[in-house]
Protein backbone atom coordinates (compact mmCIF):
# COMPACT_ATOMS: atom_id res chain seq x y z
CA UNK A 1 0.00 0.00 0.00
CA UNK A 2 2.59 2.50 0.45
CA UNK A 3 6.33 2.53 -0.41
CA UNK A 4 9.68 2.84 1.29
CA UNK A 5 9.45 6.54 0.49
CA UNK A 6 6.00 6.79 1.98
CA UNK A 7 6.50 5.04 5.23
CA UNK A 8 6.55 8.48 7.24
CA UNK A 9 3.18 9.44 5.80
CA UNK A 10 1.90 6.16 6.77
CA UNK A 11 3.41 6.42 10.29
CA UNK A 12 2.15 9.92 10.71
CA UNK A 13 -1.37 9.21 9.37
CA UNK A 14 -1.65 5.83 11.80
CA UNK A 15 -0.42 8.38 14.47
CA UNK A 16 -3.26 10.90 14.17
CA UNK A 17 -5.69 8.08 13.47
CA UNK A 18 -4.65 6.77 17.13
CA UNK A 19 -4.55 10.21 18.94
CA UNK A 20 -8.24 10.85 17.68
CA UNK A 21 -9.29 7.60 18.71
CA UNK A 22 -8.14 7.42 21.89
CA UNK A 23 -9.02 11.11 22.87
CA UNK A 24 -12.83 11.00 21.28
CA UNK A 25 -13.62 7.77 22.11
CA UNK A 26 -14.27 9.00 25.35
CA UNK A 27 -16.69 11.83 24.44
CA UNK A 28 -20.40 11.08 23.58
CA UNK A 29 -22.19 10.21 20.27
CA UNK A 30 -18.63 9.28 18.63
CA UNK A 31 -19.80 5.66 17.69
CA UNK A 32 -19.49 5.92 14.08
CA UNK A 33 -16.53 7.81 13.95
CA UNK A 34 -15.06 5.03 16.14
CA UNK A 35 -15.88 2.17 13.78
CA UNK A 36 -15.08 4.72 10.71
CA UNK A 37 -11.26 4.92 11.98
CA UNK A 38 -11.70 1.20 13.03
CA UNK A 39 -12.51 0.25 9.43
CA UNK A 40 -9.47 2.26 8.44
CA UNK A 41 -7.22 0.80 10.64
CA UNK A 42 -7.93 -2.93 9.54
CA UNK A 43 -7.17 -1.61 5.96
CA UNK A 44 -4.41 -0.21 6.56
CA UNK A 45 -3.32 -3.18 9.26
CA UNK A 46 -4.23 -5.78 6.06
CA UNK A 47 -1.17 -4.12 4.23
CA UNK A 48 1.18 -3.80 6.63
CA UNK A 49 0.55 -7.67 7.62
CA UNK A 50 1.37 -7.95 3.65
CA UNK A 51 4.56 -5.93 3.60
CA UNK A 52 6.17 -6.43 6.80
CA UNK A 53 6.82 -10.44 8.34
CA UNK A 54 7.00 -8.96 11.68
CA UNK A 55 3.40 -8.01 11.56
CA UNK A 56 2.49 -12.06 11.27
CA UNK A 57 5.32 -12.78 13.62
CA UNK A 58 3.50 -11.06 16.55
CA UNK A 59 1.16 -13.19 16.76
CA UNK A 60 3.16 -15.78 16.90
CA UNK A 61 5.52 -13.87 19.74
CA UNK A 62 2.54 -13.21 22.44
CA UNK A 63 0.74 -16.22 21.56
CA UNK A 64 -0.38 -16.57 25.06
CA UNK A 65 -2.52 -13.75 25.63
CA UNK A 66 -3.56 -13.77 21.97
CA UNK A 67 -4.71 -17.54 22.57
CA UNK A 68 -6.75 -16.89 25.66
CA UNK A 69 -8.68 -13.58 24.36
CA UNK A 70 -9.47 -15.52 21.45
CA UNK A 71 -10.75 -18.39 24.21
CA UNK A 72 -12.68 -15.83 25.66
CA UNK A 73 -13.77 -14.81 22.26
CA UNK A 74 -15.54 -18.01 21.11
CA UNK A 75 -16.35 -18.80 24.55
CA UNK A 76 -18.82 -15.72 24.89
CA UNK A 77 -19.79 -16.50 21.12
CA UNK A 78 -20.92 -20.25 21.97
CA UNK A 79 -22.35 -18.98 25.63
CA UNK A 80 -24.67 -16.78 23.53
CA UNK A 81 -26.13 -19.16 21.15
CA UNK A 82 -26.31 -22.15 23.79
CA UNK A 83 -26.61 -20.72 27.40
CA UNK A 84 -27.92 -17.49 26.86
CA UNK A 85 -31.41 -16.85 28.57
CA UNK A 86 -31.41 -13.83 25.97
CA UNK A 87 -29.67 -15.39 22.66
CA UNK A 88 -30.53 -12.37 20.20
CA UNK A 89 -29.12 -9.90 22.55
CA UNK A 90 -26.00 -11.25 23.64
CA UNK A 91 -25.26 -12.08 20.58
CA UNK A 92 -25.30 -8.42 19.61
CA UNK A 93 -23.24 -7.51 22.97
CA UNK A 94 -20.77 -9.62 22.34
CA UNK A 95 -20.06 -8.86 18.72
CA UNK A 96 -20.28 -4.80 19.87
CA UNK A 97 -17.77 -5.22 22.65
CA UNK A 98 -16.09 -8.07 22.83
CA UNK A 99 -15.63 -9.08 19.29
CA UNK A 100 -15.07 -5.33 18.34
CA UNK A 101 -13.13 -4.87 21.01
CA UNK A 102 -10.65 -8.03 19.89
CA UNK A 103 -10.23 -6.04 16.61
CA UNK A 104 -8.72 -3.00 18.34
CA UNK A 105 -6.73 -6.00 19.98
CA UNK A 106 -5.42 -6.94 16.72
CA UNK A 107 -5.14 -3.75 15.47
CA UNK A 108 -2.82 -2.59 17.60
CA UNK A 109 -0.87 -5.71 17.70
CA UNK A 110 0.11 -5.43 13.80
CA UNK A 111 0.07 -1.50 13.56
CA UNK A 112 2.63 -1.00 16.42
CA UNK A 113 4.57 -4.51 15.29
CA UNK A 114 5.50 -2.08 11.99
CA UNK A 115 9.11 -0.91 11.56
CA UNK A 116 9.24 3.16 12.43
CA UNK A 117 6.39 3.64 14.08
CA UNK A 118 5.70 6.00 16.93
CA UNK A 119 5.22 4.98 20.46
CA UNK A 120 2.26 4.33 21.84
CA UNK A 121 3.53 6.11 24.97
CA UNK A 122 3.34 9.54 23.72
CA UNK A 123 0.29 8.79 21.54
CA UNK A 124 -1.63 7.64 24.74
CA UNK A 125 -0.38 10.91 27.08
CA UNK A 126 -1.16 13.62 23.64
CA UNK A 127 -4.67 12.05 23.78
CA UNK A 128 -4.58 12.24 27.44
CA UNK A 129 -3.08 16.03 27.48
CA UNK A 130 -6.19 17.20 25.04
CA UNK A 131 -8.99 15.81 26.92
CA UNK A 132 -7.53 17.30 30.60
CA UNK A 133 -6.82 20.53 28.80
CA UNK A 134 -10.45 20.41 27.24
CA UNK A 135 -11.98 19.96 30.73
CA UNK A 136 -9.50 22.86 32.61
CA UNK A 137 -10.87 25.11 29.55
CA UNK A 138 -14.27 24.51 30.08
CA UNK A 139 -13.91 24.82 34.24
CA UNK A 140 -11.73 28.15 33.30
CA UNK A 141 -14.81 29.72 31.15
CA UNK A 142 -17.56 28.33 34.10
CA UNK A 143 -15.49 30.03 36.63
CA UNK A 144 -14.94 33.57 34.84
CA UNK A 145 -18.41 33.32 34.08
CA UNK A 146 -19.92 32.18 36.99
CA UNK A 147 -17.42 32.64 39.88
CA UNK A 148 -17.04 29.17 40.85
CA UNK A 149 -15.53 25.89 39.28
CA UNK A 150 -17.09 23.28 38.34
CA UNK A 151 -17.14 20.35 40.87
CA UNK A 152 -18.26 16.27 39.94
CA UNK A 153 -18.80 17.37 36.55
CA UNK A 154 -17.23 16.43 33.32
CA UNK A 155 -17.81 18.03 30.22
CA UNK A 156 -15.57 15.87 28.04
CA UNK A 157 -17.05 12.81 28.76
CA UNK A 158 -21.09 11.34 29.79
CA UNK A 159 -19.98 10.98 33.21
CA UNK A 160 -17.45 11.56 36.01
CA UNK A 161 -16.64 7.43 35.66
CA UNK A 162 -15.44 7.47 31.98
CA UNK A 163 -13.46 10.75 32.87
CA UNK A 164 -11.52 9.36 35.85
CA UNK A 165 -10.95 6.11 34.42
CA UNK A 166 -9.11 7.56 31.32
CA UNK A 167 -7.10 10.14 33.19
CA UNK A 168 -6.05 7.19 35.71
CA UNK A 169 -5.21 5.18 32.36
CA UNK A 170 -2.91 8.05 31.01
CA UNK A 171 -1.54 9.49 34.29
CA UNK A 172 0.23 5.32 34.29
CA UNK A 173 2.11 6.43 31.08
CA UNK A 174 3.22 9.83 32.45
CA UNK A 175 4.24 8.77 35.58
CA UNK A 176 6.02 5.36 34.20
CA UNK A 177 8.03 7.51 32.20
CA UNK A 178 9.23 9.78 34.49
CA UNK A 179 10.11 7.87 36.93
CA UNK A 180 12.14 4.71 34.57
CA UNK A 181 12.55 6.82 31.10
CA UNK A 182 16.22 8.30 31.83
CA UNK A 183 16.77 4.09 31.48
CA UNK A 184 16.30 4.20 27.86
CA UNK A 185 14.91 6.48 24.81
CA UNK A 186 11.36 5.76 24.99
CA UNK A 187 9.57 8.75 25.06
CA UNK A 188 10.04 12.00 22.64
CA UNK A 189 7.88 14.25 25.23
CA UNK A 190 10.03 16.72 27.00
CA UNK A 191 10.15 16.46 30.46
CA UNK A 192 8.19 19.88 31.14
CA UNK A 193 5.41 18.10 29.14
CA UNK A 194 4.72 15.49 31.06
CA UNK A 195 5.48 17.55 34.38
CA UNK A 196 2.55 19.97 33.17
CA UNK A 197 -0.08 16.98 31.90
CA UNK A 198 0.44 15.23 35.22
CA UNK A 199 -0.09 18.55 37.46
CA UNK A 200 -3.19 18.94 34.84
CA UNK A 201 -4.61 15.98 34.91
CA UNK A 202 -4.43 15.38 38.86
CA UNK A 203 -6.11 19.00 39.30
CA UNK A 204 -9.37 18.07 36.73
CA UNK A 205 -9.38 14.71 38.39
CA UNK A 206 -10.21 16.21 41.66
CA UNK A 207 -12.50 18.53 40.87
CA UNK A 208 -14.11 15.68 38.76
CA UNK A 209 -14.88 14.70 42.12
CA UNK A 210 -15.17 10.96 41.84
CA UNK A 211 -14.22 8.58 44.71
CA UNK A 212 -13.38 5.21 42.84
CA UNK A 213 -10.89 7.52 40.40
CA UNK A 214 -9.42 8.93 43.57
CA UNK A 215 -9.14 5.34 44.92
CA UNK A 216 -7.54 4.40 41.98
CA UNK A 217 -5.23 7.93 41.76
CA UNK A 218 -3.94 6.78 45.22
CA UNK A 219 -3.18 3.10 44.33
CA UNK A 220 -1.16 4.20 41.48
CA UNK A 221 1.09 6.72 43.24
CA UNK A 222 1.90 4.13 46.16
CA UNK A 223 2.30 1.18 43.28
CA UNK A 224 4.82 3.57 41.31
CA UNK A 225 6.38 4.47 44.92
CA UNK A 226 7.06 0.80 45.78
CA UNK A 227 8.32 -0.46 42.55
CA UNK A 228 10.62 2.85 42.45
CA UNK A 229 12.29 2.01 45.41
CA UNK A 230 12.53 -1.24 44.71
CA UNK A 231 14.63 -1.21 41.52
CA UNK A 232 15.90 2.31 42.34
CA UNK A 233 16.21 2.79 45.66
CA UNK A 234 19.83 1.59 46.27
CA UNK A 235 21.26 4.04 43.36
CA UNK A 236 19.18 6.47 44.56
CA UNK A 237 20.78 6.47 48.19
CA UNK A 238 18.49 6.14 51.13
CA UNK A 239 18.56 9.90 52.39
CA UNK A 240 16.84 10.95 49.15
CA UNK A 241 15.03 7.70 49.29
CA UNK A 242 13.63 8.23 52.58
CA UNK A 243 12.99 12.38 51.70
CA UNK A 244 11.00 10.89 48.23
CA UNK A 245 9.02 8.39 50.06
CA UNK A 246 7.94 11.04 53.09
CA UNK A 247 7.07 13.46 49.66
CA UNK A 248 5.13 11.32 48.07
CA UNK A 249 3.05 9.96 51.27
CA UNK A 250 2.22 13.25 52.29
CA UNK A 251 1.53 14.39 48.79
CA UNK A 252 -0.88 11.48 48.37
CA UNK A 253 -2.32 11.71 51.72
CA UNK A 254 -2.68 15.27 51.36
CA UNK A 255 -4.89 14.73 47.91
CA UNK A 256 -6.87 12.13 49.48
CA UNK A 257 -7.72 14.09 52.80
CA UNK A 258 -9.26 16.97 50.45
CA UNK A 259 -11.04 13.93 48.40
CA UNK A 260 -12.56 12.84 51.55
CA UNK A 261 -13.40 16.56 53.14
CA UNK A 262 -14.67 18.14 49.81
CA UNK A 263 -17.32 15.10 49.41
CA UNK A 264 -19.90 15.27 52.20
CA UNK A 265 -21.24 11.79 51.04
CA UNK A 266 -18.06 10.34 52.75
CA UNK A 267 -19.59 11.06 56.34
CA UNK A 268 -22.76 8.62 55.78
CA UNK A 269 -20.61 5.63 53.53
CA UNK A 270 -19.80 3.05 56.36
CA UNK A 271 -23.19 3.39 57.42
CA UNK A 272 -24.72 3.79 54.08
CA UNK A 273 -22.20 0.64 52.87
CA UNK A 274 -23.73 -1.48 56.22
CA UNK A 275 -27.48 -0.76 54.78
CA UNK A 276 -26.48 -1.77 51.68
CA UNK A 277 -24.63 -4.95 52.18
CA UNK A 278 -28.22 -5.88 53.77
CA UNK A 279 -30.16 -5.60 50.52
CA UNK A 280 -33.06 -7.44 51.40
CA UNK A 281 -34.40 -5.51 54.27
CA UNK A 282 -35.98 -3.39 51.49
CA UNK A 283 -36.75 -2.77 47.94
CA UNK A 284 -34.81 0.59 47.76
CA UNK A 285 -31.63 -1.36 45.84
CA UNK A 286 -33.72 -1.90 42.82
CA UNK A 287 -35.31 1.52 42.91
CA UNK A 288 -38.58 0.45 43.70
CA UNK A 289 -38.74 2.45 46.98
CA UNK A 290 -37.63 5.30 48.65
CA UNK A 291 -33.89 4.96 50.18
CA UNK A 292 -33.56 4.05 53.65
CA UNK A 293 -32.59 6.12 56.71
CA UNK A 294 -29.45 5.68 58.86
CA UNK A 295 -31.08 8.12 61.77
CA UNK A 296 -34.24 10.25 61.65
CA UNK A 297 -34.10 12.70 58.97
CA UNK A 298 -30.67 11.21 57.83
CA UNK A 299 -30.69 9.22 54.25
CA UNK A 300 -28.25 6.86 52.88
CA UNK A 301 -25.47 7.92 50.64
CA UNK A 302 -27.57 6.33 47.75
CA UNK A 303 -24.02 5.79 45.61
CA UNK A 304 -22.72 4.25 48.28
CA UNK A 305 -25.91 2.18 49.06
CA UNK A 306 -26.81 1.06 45.65
CA UNK A 307 -23.01 -0.31 44.97
CA UNK A 308 -22.94 -2.34 47.80
CA UNK A 309 -26.47 -3.70 47.76
CA UNK A 310 -25.54 -4.64 43.97
CA UNK A 311 -22.26 -6.45 44.06
CA UNK A 312 -23.95 -8.32 47.01
CA UNK A 313 -26.75 -9.44 45.45
CA UNK A 314 -24.65 -9.91 42.14
CA UNK A 315 -22.82 -12.50 44.09
CA UNK A 316 -25.78 -14.01 45.30
CA UNK A 317 -26.73 -14.61 41.78
CA UNK A 318 -23.95 -15.77 40.85
CA UNK A 319 -23.92 -18.59 43.21
CA UNK A 320 -27.41 -19.52 42.26
CA UNK A 321 -26.30 -20.14 38.43
CA UNK A 322 -22.38 -20.15 38.33
CA UNK A 323 -23.12 -21.26 34.24
CA UNK A 324 -24.04 -17.16 34.28
CA UNK A 325 -27.18 -15.90 32.66
CA UNK A 326 -26.31 -14.15 29.19
CA UNK A 327 -23.88 -11.73 28.04
CA UNK A 328 -25.25 -8.08 28.26
CA UNK A 329 -24.53 -4.68 29.08
CA UNK A 330 -27.91 -5.32 31.33
CA UNK A 331 -27.26 -8.51 32.59
CA UNK A 332 -27.77 -7.46 36.03
CA UNK A 333 -31.19 -5.98 35.86
CA UNK A 334 -31.92 -8.92 33.33
CA UNK A 335 -30.74 -11.27 35.73
CA UNK A 336 -32.88 -9.99 38.67
CA UNK A 337 -35.86 -9.62 36.23
CA UNK A 338 -35.65 -13.52 35.40
CA UNK A 339 -35.25 -14.53 39.33
CA UNK A 340 -38.97 -12.51 40.05
CA UNK A 341 -37.26 -9.55 41.30
CA UNK A 342 -38.92 -6.51 38.68
CA UNK A 343 -36.71 -3.46 39.14
CA UNK A 344 -35.25 0.20 37.88
CA UNK A 345 -31.77 -0.40 37.88
CA UNK A 346 -29.23 -1.16 34.58
CA UNK A 347 -25.96 -2.66 35.25
CA UNK A 348 -24.09 -3.23 38.52
CA UNK A 349 -21.55 -0.85 38.81
CA UNK A 350 -19.03 -3.76 38.85
CA UNK A 351 -17.59 -5.10 36.04
CA UNK A 352 -16.56 -8.47 37.48
CA UNK A 353 -20.44 -8.85 38.64
CA UNK A 354 -22.08 -7.84 35.09
CA UNK A 355 -19.47 -10.08 34.02
CA UNK A 356 -19.91 -13.21 35.64
CA UNK A 357 -23.33 -12.46 35.46
CA UNK A 358 -23.32 -12.50 31.70
CA UNK A 359 -20.90 -15.45 31.19
CA UNK A 360 -20.45 -17.24 34.23
CA UNK A 361 -17.07 -18.32 36.31
CA UNK A 362 -15.54 -19.56 33.42
CA UNK A 363 -16.05 -15.95 31.51
CA UNK A 364 -14.31 -14.51 34.71
CA UNK A 365 -11.55 -16.97 34.81
CA UNK A 366 -10.72 -16.78 30.74
CA UNK A 367 -10.55 -12.92 31.15
CA UNK A 368 -8.56 -12.94 34.80
CA UNK A 369 -6.32 -15.64 32.68
CA UNK A 370 -5.95 -13.27 29.66
CA UNK A 371 -4.97 -10.65 31.87
CA UNK A 372 -2.53 -12.59 33.87
CA UNK A 373 -0.74 -13.25 30.67
CA UNK A 374 -0.57 -9.58 30.63
CA UNK A 375 0.89 -8.79 33.56
CA UNK A 376 3.40 -11.49 33.36
CA UNK A 377 4.79 -10.50 30.14
CA UNK A 378 4.79 -6.94 31.51
CA UNK A 379 6.80 -7.48 35.11
CA UNK A 380 9.28 -9.74 32.98
CA UNK A 381 9.93 -7.17 30.44
CA UNK A 382 10.26 -4.55 33.43
CA UNK A 383 12.35 -7.30 35.66
CA UNK A 384 14.89 -8.49 33.10
CA UNK A 385 15.22 -5.09 30.43
CA UNK A 386 13.85 -2.47 32.62
CA UNK A 387 11.79 -2.00 30.01
CA UNK A 388 9.30 1.07 30.68
CA UNK A 389 6.57 -0.52 28.26
CA UNK A 390 6.69 -3.72 30.24
CA UNK A 391 5.71 -1.23 33.80
CA UNK A 392 2.80 0.48 31.97
CA UNK A 393 1.51 -3.03 30.60
CA UNK A 394 1.47 -4.11 34.13
CA UNK A 395 0.27 -0.98 35.50
CA UNK A 396 -2.92 -0.70 33.49
CA UNK A 397 -3.99 -4.27 33.66
CA UNK A 398 -3.88 -4.01 37.40
CA UNK A 399 -5.48 -0.86 37.71
CA UNK A 400 -8.01 -2.39 34.60
CA UNK A 401 -8.76 -5.32 37.32
CA UNK A 402 -8.85 -3.16 39.96
CA UNK A 403 -11.53 -0.65 38.32
CA UNK A 404 -13.19 -3.34 37.58
CA UNK A 405 -14.16 -4.54 40.77
CA UNK A 406 -16.05 -0.96 41.64
CA UNK A 407 -16.83 -0.02 37.92
CA UNK A 408 -18.54 -1.46 35.25
CA UNK A 409 -15.34 -0.41 32.76
CA UNK A 410 -15.62 -4.01 31.08
CA UNK A 411 -17.85 -2.68 28.48
CA UNK A 412 -17.70 -0.05 25.52
CA UNK A 413 -15.01 2.46 24.20
CA UNK A 414 -13.25 1.92 28.09
CA UNK A 415 -12.81 -1.64 27.11
CA UNK A 416 -11.47 -1.36 23.35
CA UNK A 417 -9.24 1.38 24.55
CA UNK A 418 -7.98 -0.83 27.27
CA UNK A 419 -7.64 -3.87 24.68
CA UNK A 420 -5.77 -1.72 22.32
CA UNK A 421 -3.07 -0.07 23.96
CA UNK A 422 -2.27 -3.35 25.65
CA UNK A 423 -2.01 -4.77 22.20
CA UNK A 424 0.02 -1.88 21.37
CA UNK A 425 2.33 -2.08 24.12
CA UNK A 426 3.23 -5.99 23.87
CA UNK A 427 3.91 -5.07 19.86
CA UNK A 428 5.81 -2.35 20.73
CA UNK A 429 7.81 -4.09 23.28
CA UNK A 430 9.01 -6.94 20.52
CA UNK A 431 9.82 -4.63 18.16
CA UNK A 432 11.87 -2.32 20.55
CA UNK A 433 13.13 -5.80 21.91
CA UNK A 434 14.40 -7.01 18.19
CA UNK A 435 15.96 -3.45 17.48
CA UNK A 436 18.23 -3.38 20.41
CA UNK A 437 19.31 -7.07 19.67
CA UNK A 438 20.18 -5.70 16.36
CA UNK A 439 22.28 -3.19 17.55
Amino acid sequence: MWGLKQEPFAAGVLSLLFVVFLSLANVSHTIALRYVILAILLLMAGSQWLQWPACKAVFKERIVPVSLLSALLAFAVAHSLSLSLWREESLGEVYSQLLIGGLWFGVGLVLFRRPRMGSILDLTIVAGGLIAATEFSYGLYTYCSTGYWPYMKAFTTATKLEFTFFMNFVLAFIVAILCFGHRQRISRLPRWFLLAAAVLILFVSLCAGARNGMIGMVYLMLSMLFVYMVFEGIEFGWRKAVALFAVVVIGVGGMAAYAVKKDERNALFMASAQAGWDYSATKAWLRMEPYPMISPGVMVDASAYERVAWIHSGLDLIAAKPAGYGYSRDAFRLALAETGRPNQVGHSHSGFIDLGLGLGVAGILLWVAFCGSLIFIGFQGFKQRRDVLGLVLMLITCGFLGRMMLESVFRDHMLHIFLFTSAALLAEMSRRREEGDRS
